[in-house]
């Protein structure tokens, strides 16, 4: 009685202990099983990716082998996170089926080849040992050694750690069996996003209507499905090779953020010290694939046009009487980001487009600039080319030297304008330490320390000039 007792309590030792130490067979948990994709992406090539799926889970010890993960994943960043799991070993398997890396599994190993004879077309199957790889494949095909072997090779098998698609491998212990979600958060490279703005100029170019596109590339080497996707406009400070705890931020500081519903496809947010993005539409973004989506749409922002022309003369010690080349001023439309302008929102950098129709209702593209960064209520400055038909054109008139360290100059500055419409010119001139206008045939403003402004108004098919004296003590 006491032999059968003691033989029984064993057997459920032994039992209890390789149903809670010996590993699980590995469980393949595929795209099938996920439940919710969401990817928060940055100006800097990177994304945060969190995947959550269905996994079955045997108590004890469990091999999981996340597929399609991304290719550029940073295997340092990744957290699995589910209830009364506990990670003890994670790999990423990035060596993925080729021929190439197949070949180089079976490196010493005895494989299968197929020749055809050319003449009669008959193939011929013979036992192959790869010898080498290096820069070509090198076999042992019984007692000859060839290179450059024309035919096809038969593997028996698959190695186990040459997976077909990107494969993070875990290794985790559950306290229990059961059926339960867990998510899988890590950083990524080959994932960016720009914003694009697409503006027409009305007849009159005092207004525009503005749309906001994002232009999401994906590079990373697999596909995102139906996936929440949000965009951190802002400068992220990352620690190259590795980055290290940027996964944590997972959802925190929304509670503590101000949302604002854009006019288009998307929300926005401020997030810490960033701006957050979030797309209205789950959106599928496809691997190799290059991507637009509406960010908002305003039908109307005021904007100002200004004609701007920086420095049309030199003030310097010992100048000589001279004239300066001719130049055409750069256009600008500027705008400011405010509510009362039509507008009002934080703008991420991107690229700012420009076009209006001609007389025949046609429309053109008129000049694209980058824009940084822009909060809400700042200017945007967009630079669209020079004017072709106004000029403007500096001359030295008069150089007096007074003392050591003091002269006194006098310009004339010829400003033509060819259009059918009066221009007004923004100049602006720099200046040397201790200058002074001494006279002046239209006012300036001073812009700064060592920069004055002079607004010019230039009639339609006319011409107008800026004479000044300046005075110079340093």
């Amino acid at each position: 009685m006491f032999k059968k007792l003691f033989c029984y309590t064993f057997i459920v030792i032994i039992g209890l202990f390789f149903s809670t130490f010996l590993y699980a067979s590995e469980e393949k948990v595929g795209l099938d099983k996920r439940k919710e994709l969401s990817v928060a992406i940055y100006n800097t090539n990177l994304a945060l990716v969190k995947d959550k799926r269905k996994v079955s889970l045997v108590s004890g010890v469990n091999d999981l082998a996340f597929i399609d993960v991304s290719a550029q994943i940073r295997p340092e960043t990744a957290l699995l996170q589910g209830k009364g799991i506990k990670v003890l070993e994670q790999n990423f398997n990035f060596d993925l089926l080729s021929p190439e890396s197949l070949l180089l599994k079976y490196l010493g190993k005895e494989i299968e080849v197929i020749s055809t004879n050319p003449a009669t077309g008959v193939e011929k199957l013979e036992k192959a040992t790869v010898l080498s790889t290096e820069g070509g494949i090198v076999l042992r095909i019984g007692d000859r050694i060839e290179t450059g072997f024309v035919g096809r090779y038969i593997f028996p098998d698959i190695p186990d750690n040459l997976r077909d698609r990107p494969t993070l491998v875990l290794k985790l212990y559950s306290s229990k069996k059961e059926n339960t979600d867990i998510e899988l958060g890590y950083l990524t490279g080959g994932l960016s996003w720009q914003a694009d703005y697409v503006a027409e100029l009305d007849s009159g170019e005092k207004f525009l209507r503005l749309n906001g596109w994002v232009t999401l590339t994906n590079t990373s080497g697999v596909s995102y499905d139906d996936a929440l996707v949000q965009l951190v406009a802002g400068s992220v400070n990352v620690v190259e090779p590795q980055v290290r705890g940027m996964y944590m931020a997972k959802n925190v500081a929304l509670a503590e953020s101000s949302a604002t519903d854009m006019i288009g496809g998307a929300k926005e947010e401020s997030f810490m010290d960033y701006h957050l993005y979030t797309l209205r539409d789950k959106t599928s973004i496809l691997s190799n694939q290059t991507k637009q989506v509406s960010l908002f749409s305003t039908p109307q922002v005021l904007v100002n046009k200004e004609y701007r022309l920086d420095n049309p003369f030199m003030v310097y010690k010992n100048l000589k009487a001279r004239e300066y080349e001719r130049r055409n001023p750069v256009v600008f439309i500027k705008f400011n980001n405010k509510e009362g302008s039509g507008l009002g929102i934080p703008l991420p950098s991107g690229i700012f487009r420009v076009y209006k129709e001609d007389n025949s209702g046609q429309l053109l593209f008129v000049g694209e600039d980058s824009i940084k960064h822009t909060p809400k209520n700042e200017e945007v400055k967009i630079k669209l080319g020079e004017a072709f038909d106004i000029t403007v054109k500096g001359k030295a008139i008069d150089y007096r030297q007074l003392s050591d360290k003091t002269y006194e100059a006098s310009f004339e500055v010829l400003l033509k304008n060819a259009k059918d419409s009066d221009v007004e010119v923004s100049i602006y001139q720099d200046l040397p330490n201790g200058w002074k206008i001494t006279s002046e045939n239209i006012k300036s403003i001073k812009e700064n320390a060592n920069q004055v402004l002079w607004k010019i108004k230039v009639p339609k098919a006319g011409e107008s000039k800026l004479q000044v004296k300046i005075f110079v003590a340093n």
